[in-house]
């Protein structure tokens, strides 16, 4: 099976429209993330607990365009929180490689 080829498009079409999990929430929170955790809208149920996260905002808490952690060099794009990214981006599935699994 073809692999990744860091063309970076996932982190610039999606990295905007995704959501954080809970548990993703409270591992940035344990590793005392803060340069992520300042990047997510939480959002919170009537009781006040938090059920997720929307990802990525800019610091002023408008949609991020694009996911802030990704970076370019030398033509591929790389991501800056790789060993502790969202449950999302973990299980994402490129559809340029592998179709739309629809």
């Amino acid at each position: 099976m073809p692999g990744c080829t860091q063309c970076g498009s996932c982190c610039l079409k999606y990295g905007m429209r995704l959501e954080a999990t809970p548990l993703d929430l409270a591992r940035w929170t344990l590793d005392g993330r803060q340069d992520i955790l300042s990047r997510v809208g939480v959002d919170y149920d009537e009781k006040g607990e938090v059920t997720g996260g929307r990802l990525w905002i800019n610091p002023d808490g408008s949609p991020a365009a694009e996911c802030p952690f990704m970076y370019e060099k030398e033509g591929k794009y790389y991501c800056g929180i790789h060993e502790i990214k969202p449950e999302v981006c973990v299980a994402h599935i490129c559809i340029k490689y592998y179709g739309n699994t629809n």
